[in-house]
């Protein structure tokens, strides 16, 4: 009796399953394409979301038979994910759809090169398809101007502009769109903010939120990090911050300490002899040590390379200041707020940080003279 029921229930389950719903994909290309097959590619949103290494994001790959110039698929049925057609030709872009394991889904392909295609079938990829239709062009113009070297700074942000101001629009005419959080997060974190804190209801059920969720995880790290670092900065500003006292090895080994130069104006150059701009900045360095004499103390702090080519990037640079050894000593980095080379430092004869100039930029002299009169 308990088999009969076992296989009754295991043939209840089986018709269950053979009756859900599956979604499909007809994948229409262009009709001077003439190719045998068409690779698909995909990863779950769930995976591309949760994984935290490169390694973890599980790609699968279906390739697809062409009869008449039509592929046809079978969606994941595992849940939704993130697709694209990998282009049979060469292309800038590829297309690319969003799509529940239910769907069913329309794909007309009119150019590979330049990406010309619509999704139909789903809200979701009808609303993309409206946003791609604005962005795609514009982002084909930026990567033509990569490569045919043509793009400028002003140029650049123009074309930024451009985007994100579709952005905005897009988002300013479909506020309930289940395409909001993808296309919210082409913006970088200061615009992105307000738009992700303020989605309608109707677009946080987009099958897109988590991304956008993981986004803004990142985003508030990035804001809080900034606002750390301005902190800092404005610390180091108002001239209140005691400069973090260090003790370094000499070119005759001998130690020496920032604390032994308190009641003097001392410039610490953070440099290396692998470093361009720190090497170019030593012509204006040695006008200023020369200038201003004894009025300050020039302690040059080597960073990030063996002993030997410090002492020979020393010597063939013929630097005349107080030249100290810090090699790969991160403490002194963080303790400086050091994000690049060269880095200049002003302390004061009360031994207070008033200045901190990363790159070579020469405004930093323009700031020294102001404090050592």
């Amino acid at each position: 009796m308990r088999k009969v029921i076992y296989m009754a229930l295991t043939a209840m389950l089986m018709a269950a399953c053979s009756s859900e719903k599956k979604g499909e994909v007809t994948i229409n290309l262009p009709k001077d394409l003439k190719v045998d097959t068409l690779i698909v590619s995909h990863v779950t949103i769930e995976n591309n979301v949760t994984a935290k290494t490169a390694d973890d994001v599980k790609v699968y790959y279906d390739t697809l038979l062409v009869k008449n110039g039509e592929a046809k698929m079978t969606l994941d049925p595992i849940g939704p994910a993130r697709y694209e057609i990998v282009p049979p030709v060469q292309s800038v872009m590829s297309p690319e759809f969003y799509a529940s394991p239910e769907d069913n889904l329309d794909i007309t392909i009119e150019k590979f090169n330049p990406l010309s295609y619509q999704v139909k079938g789903s809200e979701l990829m009808e609303d993309l398809t409206v946003y791609a239709s604005v962005s795609n062009p514009i982002q084909i113009e930026y990567a033509s101007m990569l490569q045919n070297g043509s793009m400028t700074p002003e140029k650049a942000d123009s074309i930024m502009k451009k985007y994100d101001d579709a952005v905005k629009k897009f988002v300013a005419n479909h506020p309930k769109s289940p395409a909001v959080p993808f296309v919210i997060m082409q913006l970088d974190p200061d615009d992105f903010k307000p738009l992700f804190d303020n989605m309608t209801p109707e677009a946080k059920k987009s099958i897109l939120y988590p991304y956008a969720q993981q986004y803004d995880v990142e985003v508030e790290k990035a804001i809080n990090e900034r606002n750390e670092e301005d902190a800092r900065k404005a610390e180091v500003a108002s001239g209140k911050k005691t400069a973090p006292d260090f003790t370094l090895p000499d070119l005759a080994g001998k130690m020496v300490s920032l604390s032994d130069f308190k009641g003097k104006w001392v410039v610490l150059d953070f440099w290396g002899s692998w470093c361009g701009w720190c090497v170019k900045g030593f012509p204006a360095l040695k006008e200023a040590y020369k200038k201003y004499g004894d009025k300050i103390v020039v302690i040059g702090i080597d960073c990030n390379e063996s002993e030997a080519d410090w002492r020979a990037g020393v010597k063939e640079h013929q630097l005349p200041w107080l030249n100290l050894y810090n090699g790969e000593n991160r403490e002194l980095y963080t303790a400086y707020n050091i994000e690049g080379f060269p880095t200049k430092a002003i302390i004061n004869p009360e031994g207070k940080l008033v200045d901190l100039t990363t790159g070579e930029d020469p405004s930093f002299y323009d700031r020294l003279a102001e404090f050592v009169k």
